[in-house]
């Protein structure tokens, strides 16, 4: 239609007015907007209600390093806090504050990894701590958004120096360190505390890629190379480091793998002490009842009571496999185990139970993370369980000087057979009770056992440190342990025949109660651990209070007689007080299977047994010759205590005078008549 046409008629009369229409329209959008916006913040501010809900659960579930559940080493050392013994854990991680690292440290991370860590929200390191800490999946869409969030209000609620601190403390280094301190150790060789600039860069640019070994010089040097100067560079232009600086870098010395070095060293021998400190802990009301593994990979630092200097020489005396030591070239079924015990405090100074840590223990027992007993550290000790006769018997009222008749072989009231000697015996036919002991009679010492009473005998065993018996196996009933510590004045399934030492006791109990006789009659318990701390601060300490078990005047007494054992003689002529024993093969009437001594100065106490490694067998040594307690157990004893005492800078300490207590006249014996002439 041409504008200047009529309008034609039909259902609309007239012209419309589009102003109207237009005006409208607008109105309705106006409105339809408006409703938008309203609904749009509505729906705003519920779905922030609800990130704030969500976030704040997930940041409160947020665990901080030091109550991650990820795995920390556990170091072990030895009794001066600082001499690594072992590692424990299934990864290598140690805690460090930030604060106590280099600022090169945290620039060269940041660098690397998150160059707008400071500036920016959400940023890649909050994330990466985000997913490590609650194991998220760094796979799942779903996981990635929560690590958003997570990191959002963690941002929120901690200062972004802290989050990188507990991103330093978790992440993953290559060489299984995860951490700083651990990957200083791994690469370097020291602690993330004295690492330098050039070493933080190296560091900080092996997170991108720590699995292949990319960027790790010793695998890649060329590769290393780059990304060092790479992560050199973003550090300029952050301006952590000027231009100069980053140019005059180079890439540091770089230790090449090895996977020793975070070795756990438990297959040394010193691995059954780590053992016995873990059960010691393990008993403790500090860690009693915790999951298995909380110790091992808690990142606790435990100091142990070993000294280093006393160990390393009781195993180069007693370790068979240790050129030049006493055990060096003798027959492969013969198995040494020593133990030293330090008087008055009960610490266990030196712990030889063989010489693989990760098997038999030889010295003692322990119960492992199950609750089973492990070791074999028992064995009959003969006559060296007669110390503890003699003190039972000079405590109730028995004088060492007493005389008991001593044939070879008597039979006695009661008993299951004849008992014997066969050892030959200057005093005979009747000796003192000091002068059997020098000769390791069984005679008299059955006889004051059968007068004093075997409840009696056992009580002091047990009240000097002899913590449990064993029964010996029988065609009927395996070999049973009797613990000792809850019982007192009841023999329990002992009989007399342990004047003969027959029951079998462990190394380290041994020791310790020869420490209760040279700490004069005082009594600490045995122990391994002297301290455990975690991210410094103490959570544990060593109990070493003692206990009179024993009077003075009986423990000066036992100790006289004991100090006329010839093999108590020391090169040096300190004071030292001494008892050998034996066991015979069950086999035989002559043959031995089981070697002792045990014995102290006023310093150390030190227990001896020689043995077989496996199948029971006669003792003979490399030249054919009966083992005996005075032979190998003896030269162990001696080699060691001559040496220990300058090595630990212990002085010379005389024993004190014997007061001669008891009754002379209470033997079996008469008293011999001395001649007028």
């Amino acid at each position: 239609m041409r504008p200047d046409e009529p309008a034609r008629a039909g259902p609309f009369i007239g012209r419309i007015d589009l102003s109207e229409a237009y005006a409208a329209v607008r109105r309705r959008a106006k409105d339809l907007r408006r409703r938008r916006i309203v609904t749009s913040i509505v729906a705003a501010v519920v779905l922030t209600g609800v990130f704030t809900v969500v976030g704040v659960y997930y940041v409160s579930t947020i665990p901080l390093p030091d109550a991650l559940s990820l795995p920390a080493t556990t170091t072990v050392y030895y009794s001066d806090g600082r001499t690594v013994m072992a590692r424990l854990g299934t990864q290598h991680r140690a805690i460090v504050d930030l604060d106590a690292l280099s600022e090169h440290v945290p620039a060269a991370i940041v660098a690397a990894e998150d160059p707008e860590f400071w500036t920016a929200s959400g940023t890649l390191i909050s994330r990466q701590y985000a997913r490590v800490a609650t194991d998220l999946d760094p796979a799942s869409a779903t996981d990635q958004a929560r690590a958003l969030v997570m990191a959002w209000r963690l941002e929120d609620t901690f200062d972004k120096r802290d989050i990188l601190g507990f991103y330093l403390n978790t992440v993953y280094f290559g060489r299984g360190a995860y951490g700083i301190e651990a990957a200083a150790q791994a690469y370097f060789g020291k602690h993330a505390t004295d690492l330098g600039l050039a070493e933080a860069v190296v560091l900080g640019g092996l997170i991108e890629s720590p699995g292949d070994g990319r960027y790790d010089p010793t695998v890649d040097p060329a590769g290393a190379t780059a990304r060092f100067g790479q992560v050199a560079l973003r550090m300029m232009r952050l301006g952590s480091i000027d231009e100069a600086t980053a140019l005059d870098l180079r890439v540091p010395r770089v230790n090449r793998y090895n996977p020793a070095a975070f070795s756990s060293g438990l297959d040394r021998p010193t691995g059954l002490v780590v053992a016995h400190a873990l059960a010691e802990l393990r008993r403790s009301e500090t860690f009693r009842g915790r999951p298995p593994g909380h110790i091992e990979n808690g990142g606790f630092d435990i100091v142990t009571t070993v000294d280093a200097r006393a160990q390393s020489l009781l195993e180069r005396i007693a370790d068979e496999t240790v050129a030049g030591s006493v055990m060096d070239g003798e027959p492969g079924n013969l198995q040494a185990a020593a133990v030293v015990v330090e008087p008055g405090s009960g610490r266990v100074l030196a712990f030889y139970g063989g010489h693989d840590g990760t098997g038999a223990d030889f010295a003692g027992w322990y119960h492992d993370a199950e609750g089973l007993a492990v070791g074999y550290g028992a064995h009959p000790p003969g006559q060296s369980f007669q110390p503890y006769l003699l003190a039972a018997a000079v405590d109730a009222g028995i004088s060492v000087r007493s005389r008991w008749d001593s044939p070879a072989v008597r039979t006695f009231p009661g008993g299951s057979g004849p008992v014997r000697d066969l050892t030959p015996a200057a005093c005979r036919p009747t000796c003192t009770l000091a002068e059997a002991t020098t000769a390791s009679l069984n005679v008299p010492y059955y006889a004051v056992t059968q007068r004093v009473g075997v409840a009696p005998v056992v009580d002091l065993a047990r009240s000097v440190g002899i913590r449990a018996m064993w029964l010996p196996e029988t065609p009927e009933t395996p070999r049973r342990r009797i613990d000792l510590e809850p019982r007192s004045g009841s023999t329990g399934p002992f009989g007399p025949d342990v004047a003969l030492g027959r029951y079998p006791v462990t190394v380290v109990d041994q020791a310790n109660a020869m420490a209760t006789l040279a700490a004069g009659g005082r009594r600490a318990e045995a122990h391994f651990v002297r301290s455990v701390t975690h991210h410094g601060g103490p959570v544990y300490t060593e109990r070493t209070a003692t206990t009179r078990v024993l009077g003075e005047a009986v423990a000066a007494d036992v100790t006289w007689a004991l100090s006329a054992e010839p093999a108590a003689v020391l090169p040096d002529g300190r004071p030292a007080a001494a008892k050998t024993g034996v066991w015979p093969l069950r086999t035989s009437a002559v043959e031995i299977a089981h070697a002792w001594i045990v014995g102290y100065t006023r310093n150390l106490a030190v227990a001896v047994w020689v043995g077989n490694e496996e199948i029971e067998l006669p003792l003979r040594d490399k030249q054919g010759s009966r083992v005996l307690g005075s032979g190998l157990p003896a030269r162990v004893f001696q080699a060691f205590l001559a040496e220990a005492h300058d090595r630990l800078r212990l002085a010379a300490v005389p024993f004190p005078t014997p007061t001669f207590g008891g009754d002379e006249a209470a033997g079996d014996a008469a008293p011999r008549r001395v001649s007028s002439q």
